[in-house]
């Protein structure tokens, strides 16, 4: 395996779905029931679309954080729409989304499209943060903004209706 490999998945030691998971179960009772009524596994395709969507939806949310620094009063969070938020008309152009077909189960299906929806919601707001730790040792000057992460939590946990701590 290659150095940078190696470095790369202690940097990010779990699967990103799994990373999720484990945000979201704690956070909201309908995930944990959805998640036990899975009785499929997903195939891998979709698997790598949803780490694709997260992880994807996490770098969105880093630079999102960098553009509010850049130009607090121009940048997108003040909008409310999520899907310009995570830009998901880039996303589905990946080819990981190739030839997308919805999972056969139902519960699986339901699972997977809990994951598209809050999930990369969930992912944005976590990369959103990381933001905030990361750019003050990275970005000349940066100063997390600590109302613009208040208010985009709220707003989130109003939309999403359980509480992101």
């Amino acid at each position: 395996m290659k150095k940078v490999d190696v470095f790369l998945k202690n940097l990010f030691p779990a699967d990103p779905l799994e990373k999720i998971a484990d945000f979201l179960r704690p956070r909201d009772p309908e995930f944990a029931a959805l998640e036990a009524a899975c009785t499929t596994l997903l195939t891998p395709a979709h698997r790598d679309q949803l780490t694709t969507g997260l992880l994807y939806a996490f770098r969105q949310g880093m630079l999102l954080n960098l553009e509010n620094f850049r130009s607090p009063l121009g940048g997108l969070l003040l909008t409310r729409d999520h899907a310009l938020l995570v830009r998901e008309h880039i996303l589905h152009s990946f080819p990981a989304y190739a030839g997308f077909e919805a999972p056969a189960d139902p519960a699986t299906a339901e699972y997977y499209i809990y994951m598209e929806t809050v999930g990369m919601k969930a992912a944005h707001y976590l990369g959103f943060r990381m933001g905030d730790l990361l750019y003050p040792m990275t970005e000349p000057g940066y100063v997390p903004d600590a109302a613009a992460t208040f208010t985009y939590r709220m707003e989130l946990e109003r939309y999403l209706g359980f509480t992101l701590g």
